[in-house]
């Protein structure tokens, strides 16, 4: 069990005039048991008003070769919000998020940011709080390379995604990685995109546990003034789609597409159920031509 040091001073506590802002002290203790992961714990609440000591508001710990540092307290519509500053190797990287009056995970504004930066020292590489369906996490804003993290509680997941981009040429990459509840890999992905002087090039692969690629897609595309010539290849386990385009941009309403699509194959034939329902067209032709025209 290890030990809780308190940051917070013994004098007398008094308020501040500050009602968009009541920051809430801060102790802290590192986190050390058999089967539970190593870590800092912040601890505070409200009860303990306001200390004119900025220290005690700020609760601050120092573990080998890392430094935490983290703040709390509650905006005057009665939302909580956070922030922890972690520096790790030389490193500086701040998470922030909040929570509304009924305890519901909010992603702080860029009001809210600006006040939680203000009070937490060395905030560079900014964390905020973010939601998708099914999942919560932080994301990182503001840094290249930048990096997520989702938890989804509906499949006992962690998700992880990495984005990087490069200037001259323009290349964008993003990969993810899954880990399940016992943090084994579970699969992943990774997309790049280049792009140089009328030249663009996308291709992307989805990857099982033992990265083996199950899905990928590569797309070629090289444009010279009203003309796109296009080359795309997807391969799904053991089928293999390819297709190329040659475009003609003849106004700025009007694109003529002629495309040769070499595995394109008639579909069986549907099987015969009542109540009958027809089946959906499907085009088999390796030959098209289409003429698009927008209106508006």
């Amino acid at each position: 069990m290890g030990l809780v040091p308190r940051t917070q001073p013994t004098g007398p506590k008094t308020t501040t005039a500050d009602d968009d802002f009541r920051l809430i002290p801060l102790s802290n203790r590192p986190l050390f048991g058999e089967g539970l992961q190593s870590g800092i714990v912040f601890g505070g609440h409200s009860l303990d008003a306001v200390i004119d000591s900025s220290l005690s508001c700020c609760g601050k710990y120092t573990l080998r070769n890392t430094q935490h540092h983290s703040v709390a307290g509650l905006t005057s519509d009665g939302c909580l919000l956070f922030a922890v500053n972690c520096q790790i190797g030389g490193r500086c990287c701040t998470a922030m998020g909040g929570y509304d009056p009924m305890g519901e995970p909010i992603v702080p504004t860029l009001a809210q940011q600006t006040l939680l930066k203000t009070r937490l020292p060395n905030a560079d590489n900014l964390m905020v709080w973010d939601a998708k369906p099914g999942s919560i996490g932080l994301k990182m804003n503001g840094a290249n390379p930048n990096a997520s993290v989702y938890f989804n509680a509906l499949k006992k997941e962690l998700n992880f995604h990495i984005n990087a981009s490069w200037a001259d040429p323009d290349i964008k990459a993003h990969t993810s990685l899954t880990v399940d509840k016992d943090l084994k890999f579970a699969g992943g992905s990774l997309d790049v995109e280049a792009a140089v002087k009328g030249f663009k090039a996308i291709a992307s692969t989805d990857f099982d546990n033992k990265l083996r690629a199950t899905n990928s897609s590569l797309q070629l595309a090289a444009t010279h003034r009203s003309l796109t010539a296009t080359g795309s290849m997807k391969t799904a386990g053991k089928e293999t789609t390819r297709q190329l385009d040659l475009s003609y941009q003849a106004t700025k309403r009007v694109k003529i597409t002629a495309s040769w699509l070499p595995d394109n194959k008639p579909q069986p034939a549907p099987k015969v159920e009542f109540p009958f329902k027809p089946a959906s067209f499907h085009d088999a032709s390796k030959f098209r031509i289409e003429l698009k025209i927008d209106l508006w």
